[in-house]
């Protein structure tokens, strides 16, 4: 009798083995197949990676959403051999005393040369985005939600909870005839594309942004003072205006009051090197973003650049 409990006992503990292994093996293949939010797990990763990097970069990015979409360390260092490059570029990133620190804080303590890039965009030398917003956002998040963020969200990602509509979506396989592309890397970079493009789309809201804010004499003067003080230290600054539509262009050159030659002229005298590109071999998504093939493009005319200052040879 004990001889025949114990046996049900094994056969059961067998059948319960085989489901958890068979469970196992469709919650794996299920985290493969079923829809994912990216925003959600991966984009929340990526800005506080982004936001908490280590001090271990050669070459230091900084800028607003035209630097993070527009510049891929990853082809700058294909270009740059045995050079680290890291993109801190953030959402309406301003350039002020609080972001030149956060960027400065990214650069190797021992390695030379040191190189910081800002991208001169006119709304980074507004008041619109002197308040940093979500760079503070994610610098004051509490500790436990910067841990998840950090350390399980690459595995939450696997899991995303989802709908019985974005199931059908993806089942459906139908053409798509319209997206808007988010790739995370977590070199801080954001591979981005939409389709259909519309280089107007986003003129609307600069022109609301112009009308409030304009380029300032005081921010100009605040970065031109952050250039002549890293070029004391040696730490070799590149500026340059990422590239836009042409009636952006325009539309910051007049509303915004961007007077990018003297700018340009002022931020050479302050010690740093500015780079001018030829706006109309770049292409946008929306007249603001550069979609991926320009931003690979950028990425590489940049590098060749800086690997001309580092060499001495500019």
């Amino acid at each position: 009798m004990n001889l025949s409990i114990s046996s049900f006992s094994m056969k059961q503990y067998q059948n319960i083995s085989i489901t958890l292994i068979i469970a196992a093996i469709l919650v794996g293949v299920l985290s493969f197949v079923m829809p994912k939010n990216n925003e959600k797990y991966l984009g929340d990763r990526f800005w506080a990676k982004k936001t908490f990097a280590p001090s271990d970069y050669d070459i230091v990015l900084m800028g607003d959403s035209r630097v993070y979409r527009g510049l891929s360390p990853n082809v700058m260092e294909v270009e740059l051999p045995g050079k680290k490059v890291f993109n801190v570029g953030f959402s309406n990133g301003g350039l002020n005393p609080t972001m030149f620190k956060m960027a400065e804080n990214k650069l190797a303590k021992n390695r030379n040369p040191k190189v910081i890039v800002l991208g001169v965009s006119p709304n980074c030398i507004t008041s619109y985005t002197q308040q940093n917003e979500q760079y503070l956002q994610e610098k004051n998040r509490p500790r436990e939600d910067v841990f998840e963020r950090l350390y399980l969200n690459g595995i939450l990602y696997r899991f995303s909870s989802t709908t019985p509509e974005a199931i059908k979506e993806k089942l459906r396989k139908e053409p798509t005839t319209s997206f808007y592309l988010n790739e995370y890397h977590l070199n801080g970079y954001v591979e981005s594309e939409k389709f259909p493009v519309d280089t107007m789309e986003a003129i609307p809201s600069y022109v609301d942004d112009f009308t409030n804010f304009k380029v300032e004499e005081r921010y100009v003067n605040s970065l031109m003072e952050q250039v002549k003080e890293w070029s004391s230290r040696e730490i070799i600054v590149v500026g340059f205006r990422p590239p836009v539509s042409q009636p952006m262009h325009e539309l910051e050159d007049t509303l915004g009051l961007y007077n990018e030659a003297e700018l340009a002229a002022r931020f050479q005298t302050s010690g740093g090197h500015w780079i001018n590109f030829d706006h109309a071999r770049y292409k946008t998504y929306d007249g603001s973003h550069l979609n991926k093939e320009s931003a690979v493009k950028l990425s590489r005319d940049l590098a060749k650049e800086i690997g001309l200052l580092i060499k001495g040879k500019k």
